[in-house]
Parts: structure tokens; sequence; C-alpha cells
């Protein structure tokens, strides 16, 4: 795999930064991990560990540098370069569109600090909708847990629904686009609906319980 091709694979520029192409991996990694797909179809898990694969490559070779430049006097010849026109921007994970970028996050509460996730990236509605559910359910699970997390939680609850309410409102991804470096060739297979899960449930419950026997308890033994 060459250089050019490794950064249309992770979706940077010729110009980026080693960071930036090692962020770029990173969240197209936390999408397309195979683990992610671990109660989907055979056919959808090989196309994750075939898509993850072509991704570690990509990273590889950008961490390796591009080839040296050829000495001058040795430049290859070429004929004058052509324009390439525009392309219309599918889903970052199976170029799919329409798409849209969606921002979201999950929370981990840790008693009395919590660690954060983003999820960032231009998706159709169909990979948008599976990563939002269980990305949702994470955080409704264990977003509870810490003294600042609780609030932190509520904040980043409406935040992943506003994105929600946007892809309930796009079309479904109907046209792949031609030559795109999408790591997968079909959409992310539907997960579970958030409501139908039992571990959201029985987290956000058991936190709602222990709140309110904190504040009874705050409040009887207030002066």
């Amino acid at each position: 795999m060459d250089d050019s091709t490794a950064r249309r694979i992770l979706g940077v520029g010729p110009h980026a930064s080693l960071r930036q192409a090692r962020q770029a991996y990173t969240r197209r990694a936390k999408m397309v991990h195979p683990d992610r797909y671990a109660h989907a179809a055979p056919p959808a898990r090989r196309e994750a560990q075939r898509a993850m694969a072509e991704l570690n490559e990509a990273w590889r070779t950008i961490q390796l540098g591009p080839p040296a430049r050829p000495r001058a006097g040795h430049e290859p010849e070429h004929g004058p370069s052509r324009a390439e026109p525009p392309r219309p921007r599918g889903c970052e994970i199976c170029g799919h569109i329409p798409a849209n970028r969606i921002d979201i996050r999950s929370l981990t509460g840790l008693l009395v600090i919590h660690r954060s996730e983003r999820y960032a990236g231009v998706l159709c509605r169909g990979c948008g909708t599976a990563l939002c559910r269980d990305v949702q359910a994470q955080t409704l699970t264990m977003g509870w847990w810490g003294v600042l997390a609780v609030f932190v939680n509520l904040a980043v609850l409406v935040n992943n629904g506003s994105y929600f309410r946007m892809l309930n409102g796009m079309a479904w991804p109907t046209d792949r686009v031609a030559g795109t470096e999408a790591p997968l060739s079909e959409p992310m297979p539907a997960t579970r609906k958030v409501t139908a899960r039992v571990l959201p449930w029985v987290a956000t419950v058991t936190a709602a319980v222990l709140v309110a026997l904190l504040v009874m308890l705050l409040a009887r033994n207030a002066p």
C-alpha cells in the first residue's frame, strides 16, 4: 500500500501530520472494530475484520513515511495533471450517501473522575444510527457512577439525543460514492434499540433510586 492510498483510507490529506493521521485512524477504528460486530451475521463480521486489517495497514504505511523523493535531475516524467472533479462526500464508514456529520460521546463514571470518548465523523443514517444506539446504551449503563458524572452524563445524553433526531430525519442510504475508500462496502448492521436493552434500564433506574435515597437522607438530616 502506498502513502497516498493509506491517506485516502484514513480520510486525511497529503499534508496531514502524523498526529492527525493517528487521530483519524483511532476515530475510524473505534467505529469498525470487529468487537462492535460480535453479534452481527458472519458476513458482517468478516467485513469488519477486513476493514480493520485495511485500516491497520494504512496506519502502518503512514508511520513508515512516504518514499524518498527522487533527486533533482531524476524527476519522473508525467503528463499534465488534471484536477479531479469534486465528489460528493459519502459516509466515512460505508461510503454511501446521503451522509451528515455527527459528534457524539460516551461517558464512564469512575466515582470521583469520569472518562469520555468521542465519536465524530460524517455518517449515513444506517451507520450513524447503529453507532449512536451503542454509544447511548453504553453511556446510560456506565455514565452515572461518579459524583460529577451524574450531571455530565445528562449533558452527554442530551447532546447524543440531538444527533439521534437529526439521523431520524435523514433519508436512508442509497448509492455508494464511486471510488470511495470507506472501509465497509455496506452500512453497519442495525443494532438493537436502546429501549430494548436491559442493562441501560437497570443502571439508570438504580442510579435514580440511589440519588433519591441520598436526597431523602440529606433532607432528613438537615437542621
